[in-house]
């Protein structure tokens, strides 16, 4: 069609990568697309300066501000895209599309830094999809959270924006020491454990990754802190969300909750703020309901600290920390003022008159009643007497079920124990007590014992072929984990889609915006976005030119207007 009907201009029958020996980004034919390269001219920046606003329908022309053209080391011409800005550019070649062609112009992966469509990205809510079914879903209007590293090296919880088809591209094969596969394009970048940055090209084996670690606690997710090697709860990183965005107040004696009571599903919509007391009333309703049995409850706590006081060492360690809490509560000069406080009240409240006269009205009650100290004493001693050995063989019966459980086995033990994170976790998982676990301490060693190891490089390699690649953008941190266990650059560049309608004839004007936090360079005369073409079995009835469409024949870069 390029040959026959002149559809592009110039034409390259063969994907260009070098010019005069010069290493360029590639242009030219690419399976069944079309990498078209970038003019010099027309290349123009959203400067706030001229006005306040973008009004595409009285666009203010004052608003485009000429970038300067930089020449590089190696002779190559190149602008400067400020981060988070926006700019117009035009293309060199120029597009006369056939009645029964349409095609879609899209970024190219250079700039992107993609990845395969199956690469997993890990979110707050707990799943882990791929890459390319983010970009379906997203196309519906869905929203993403996920994890990503601050500015001070802290992990947070941000929005992932725009995941997107970017083309096709060649891959590199990157593996981790905990045998997960990250396919991605060279010059993708990886969060390295010392803070910075290097590209996939360049990673070697052994080289350390910045990790992302997550376990379950108590059933709620902790994420591991790379700044200060703690475990923080992820769903109070997603509570930082919300306030930094203004969803709601930072108000003392209020808790976080889960709106759906899923303690794994901490995107920000689900977080909110109760009082601290209606939402300690709201969880006690529904674990001390109507199934609940108090006397096996507190059967179970005592069974457990018994078996804890015969460890000497728990034990020693549980005084010299109830000690410590017990010299700071009377020390603390906030605990002497509510102390204080407290017998004030007592005092004003229990005078002597007010005692004496309480005395007395127990006093009238008994002598009025003389009956009533016999039968409160022969109730008490008939309900114990009859009760006494009863309760006690309850007790031991729980106690046994406890320590028994013949039903869980060494598998459930140990799933459990890789689903919870914890001992603790894994026992309220299959609902029993920790002591069930004694029967396998081979597994309690191991799982204590066990390594994280999924943020080395243990081989990078060459992937064959060309894949579809996939990408996505953080704009407040620049960065994001894959579920793999390690932290990535997002792509930096974005090309908006764009449409070639049947019949269309012009130089295609481009809109790029920077969503990273460095400058991003755009080369002249070099590839920078793919067109993807589609082919009909007949001409459409209205083509662009039947329409006499605005942005028919444009030469050069043409501005919105109506």
């Amino acid at each position: 069609m390029c040959r026959e009907n002149g559809m592009i201009k110039p034409f390259e029958a063969r994907l260009v990568r070098e010019v005069e020996g010069r290493r360029i980004i590639s242009a030219g034919v690419s399976s069944y697309g079309y990498d078209l390269r970038l003019a010099p001219d027309g290349f123009r920046v959203f400067s706030p300066i001229a006005s306040a606003e973008i009004d595409p329908k009285n666009f203010d022309e004052n608003s485009l501000v000429e970038a300067p053209l930089r020449i590089a080391d190696d002779g190559s011409q190149y602008w400067l895209l400020p981060p988070h800005s926006y700019a117009l550019g035009v293309t060199v070649e120029t597009f006369n599309l056939p009645r029964n062609v349409i095609a879609y112009c899209l970024g190219k992966s250079t700039y992107a830094r993609c990845f395969h469509g199956a690469t997993r990205v890990a979110l707050v809510d707990g799943s882990s999809p791929k890459i390319d079914e983010m970009a379906a879903r997203s196309e519906k209007g869905e929203l993403f959270w996920g994890y990503s590293i601050g500015e001070h090296g802290r992990i947070m919880v941000t929005l992932l924006e725009s995941p997107r088809y970017i083309g096709r591209d060649s891959l590199l094969r990157v593996t981790l020491n905990n045998g997960e596969d990250i396919l991605c394009t060279p010059d993708h970048k990886f969060l390295l454990r010392d803070g910075r940055v290097a590209p996939a090209c360049r990673l070697q084996p052994g080289t350390s990754l910045m990790p992302l670690y997550r376990k379950l606690v108590r059933g709620y997710e902790m994420v591991y802190q790379p700044i200060n090697g703690h475990f923080f709860a992820t769903h109070r990183l997603a509570d930082e969300w919300n306030l930094r965005y203004g969803i709601y107040e930072d108000v003392s004696d209020t808790h976080r909750h889960h709106l759906d009571e899923n303690r794994i599903n901490n995107q920000p919509p689900n977080i909110v703020r109760m009082k601290a007391s209606e939402h300690i009333r709201y969880h006690n309703d529904q674990t001390y309901g109507i199934d609940f049995d108090p006397e096996e409850h507190g059967a179970s706590i005592r069974a457990a600290l018994e078996r804890l006081y015969k460890d000497d060492d728990w034990y020693r360690q549980f005084a010299q920390q109830q000690k410590r809490k017990a010299n700071n509560f009377w020390g603390d000069e906030k605990y002497a003022r509510a102390r204080q406080h407290l017998i004030a009240r007592f005092h004003a409240r229990w005078t002597p008159e007010a005692r004496a006269e309480q005395r007395a009205k127990q006093e009238r009650f008994w002598n009025s009643h003389p009956e009533a100290r016999d039968v409160v004493s022969e109730r008490s001693k008939s309900y114990w007497a009859s009760v006494d050995d009863e309760r006690r063989e309850k007790q031991r019966e729980i106690a046994r079920q406890l320590n028994t459980r013949v039903e869980i086995t060494e598998g459930l033990v140990r799933a459990a124990l890789d689903e919870a994170g914890s001992i603790r976790g894994a026992a309220r998982l299959l609902n029993c007590d920790r002591s069930v676990f004694r029967r396998f301490p081979h597994v309690i060693r191991a799982f204590n014992g066990r390594s994280t190891k999924n943020h080395k490089v243990a081989s990078v390699k060459e992937e064959k072929g060309e894949h579809d690649v996939f990408c996505l953008t953080v704009p407040e941190a620049g960065n994001f984990a894959l579920d793999a266990g390690v932290f990535v650059e997002n792509c930096g560049l974005i090309v908006n889609a764009t449409p070639l309608e049947p019949g269309w004839r012009g130089r295609l004007v481009l809109e790029f915006s920077n969503s990273a936090d460095l400058p991003i360079r755009i080369y002249a005369n070099e590839g920078i976005a793919q067109v993807t073409f589609f082919e009909s079995d007949e001409d459409c009835e209205t083509s662009y030119a039947d329409r006499v469409g605005k942005y028919q024949d444009q030469v050069g870069l043409v501005t919105p207007r109506l």
